[in-house]
């Protein structure tokens, strides 16, 4: 079902079955479910006479508008795989109520303005269920089965070079149908999963999308596919009104539903995951007056990340190795999952920091830490492997995410994980500030004043009803470093209750000081009112 450039000769499989399947991204349409998306559609010829499937695989949607009780004049169907092209080109033989027609070849070599000649005039639609896989994905597998090499998003600087740049391929062909169909009167129903569906949204957006209206279906992609993704019938029409399909997406609970259960869409050009609940709180929408900044990235786990009862006792890495380093270059770590769980307990993992500042030469470690260095230089390999272009370049054992922040010895913390966030208060230990992961986001904090006052604020009802109205909790990582900087803590701070909010801080407070390993007496004042605004303001 998934595009890739043709074979001149026989197929030679060199991958596994399962590998096979996600190369292709094969997620086969069980016929229940295209009636359910043809019904949800229909009645399709009365408003469509040419339908187009542009990943048709066996023919599971060609059958289905054959077969239904308003069959459009002409279907055209676009297959890759071999064994798929035939099962499809059976269904054109043995068809002659309708004009239908199967072309074997990579979607992304056609140009759909002028490789399907259509005999048919009129409205346009497009349905089908295109590869539920992304490029990174595709990458691990040593795939050819992509798009040719660009900048889908059209991403810059760094974002087009880290995690920011995967995309499914899904995300490939929405774009080509929505450019290359923009003069048709067309309509695209395509199964994806949703969070394809807000990247459309969200390109469109920026760009110049010819969406004149959308809407979202969801379905359970786990009864139909077994796949734990959140999933939808997106559709959207092409034509005039360019952007005004933008501004509210109604969102359906399932292909009987007649009324939508939300809407999604844009209030000054920025997504919110629902509307409705967004509006009281839309004084609060930004700008962050402080700024969040995101954990450690070395993407080298198994040489940084020690075991470490921060007692007595040796360091220990993931493969089971004790290390004797230098403790100076050793900080206490928490990660994403750590504070999704719950309250904070004392750290019981360390990372090796290597660096002060992103792009500091690491080779004075040799004569400053010479026990780490020899480490380090052992594991050299475990570096080598790291796939991602923003280390070419770098000092050796470069790390990303740090910087004089890092080093601030109370911040406030979330995980990027959870969809029901929580902010946790976080001071040192023994001396030494504690590092996140790249799943964590934080402030860095001047004193547990602070520290204990913006987790108080953040924890509010108020602010955590404005997340929940922006958060897509089906994302792979709800919160963001862009969601959290819409977070206006200065507005939020003169509008929730004073007196719930202090007990809260003195709770925090409270507790940052009961962790400390050595407190002095004078720290243990309870939390006044007066510290509040100096706590927010950076």
């Amino acid at each position: 079902m998934s595009p890739r450039p043709a074979p001149a000769g026989p197929v030679t499989l060199t991958l596994g079955a399962r590998a096979l399947s996600r190369d292709l991204g094969d997620f086969p349409t069980p016929p229940a479910l295209v009636a359910a998306v043809l019904e949800r559609l229909g009645p399709i010829g009365e408003q469509w006479p040419r339908v187009l499937e542009p990943t048709c695989g066996r023919g599971h949607f060609l059958k289905g508008l054959i077969d239904g009780t308003s069959p459009p004049r002409e279907i055209r169907g676009i297959e890759i795989q071999a064994s798929h092209y035939e099962a499809a080109q059976a269904l054109a033989r043995d068809t002659d109520s309708v004009r239908l027609e199967v072309v074997r070849a990579n979607l992304f070599d056609l140009d759909l303005r002028r490789d399907l000649a259509w005999r048919e005039p009129g409205p346009l639609l497009v349905v089908g269920n295109p590869p539920w896989v992304t490029n990174a994905e595709l990458g691990v597998l040593g795939s050819e089965n992509l798009p040719r090499k660009s900048n889908v998003k059209q991403l810059r600087g760094i974002d087009a070079r880290t995690g920011a740049s995967n995309f499914d391929i899904a995300e490939a062909i929405w774009l080509k149908l929505l450019r290359e169909l923009a003069g048709e009167e067309a309509t695209i129903a395509l199964l994806c999963k949703t969070s394809v569906a807000r990247g459309i949204l969200q390109f469109a957006e920026r760009g110049d999308l010819p969406i004149a209206e959308a809407s979202i279906v969801r379905f359970d992609a786990k009864t139909w596919f077994r796949a734990a993704v959140d999933a939808c019938l997106f559709r959207v029409k092409v034509g005039v009104g360019v952007g005004a399909g933008l501004e509210r997406v109604p969102v359906f609970a399932g292909f009987p539903s007649v009324r939508p259960e939300s809407a999604i869409g844009f209030v000054r050009g920025r997504l919110v995951a629902d509307l409705d609940r967004y509006r009281p709180l839309a004084f609060a929408d930004g700008p962050c007056p402080l700024t969040w900044r995101q954990g450690l990235k070395h993407d080298a786990a198994t040489v940084m990340e020690l075991e470490h009862d921060l007692g007595p006792g040796s360091l220990r890495n993931k493969q089971g190795e004790t290390l004797n380093v230098e403790s100076d270059w050793v900080y206490p770590l928490l990660k994403g999952a750590d504070l999704v769980r719950g309250p904070v307990s004392r750290p019981t993992r360390a990372v090796i920091v290597t660096q002060r500042r992103v792009g500091q030469d690491t080779r004075g470690l040799e004569q400053a830490a010479p026990r780490l260095w020899a480490y380090l230089a052992g594991h050299a390999a475990a570096f080598a492997r790291r796939k991602s272009s923003i280390y070419r370049g770098q000092a050796p054992f470069a790390m990303f995410g740090i910087g004089p922040y890092s080093f601030a010895p109370y911040k406030v913390a979330v995980s990027g994980l959870g969809k029901a966030p929580r902010f946790h208060a976080v001071g040192s230990v023994r001396g030494r500030p504690v590092m996140f992961d790249d799943t964590c986001y934080f402030l860095p904090c001047r004193s547990p004043e602070q520290a204990a006052i913006t987790t108080a604020l953040l924890n509010d009802p108020a602010t955590l009803a404005l997340i929940d109205a922006l958060i897509f909790r089906d994302a792979k990582r709800p919160i963001t470093k862009a969601l959290l900087a819409r977070l206006d803590l200065a507005a939020l701070s003169g509008y929730v209750d004073h007196r719930a909010l202090l007990m809260r801080a003195e709770d925090e407070f409270a507790r940052l000081l009961a962790a400390e390993t050595v407190i002095s007496e004078n720290e243990t004042d309870t939390l006044s009112l007066d510290s509040r605004e100096s706590a927010i303001i950076p």
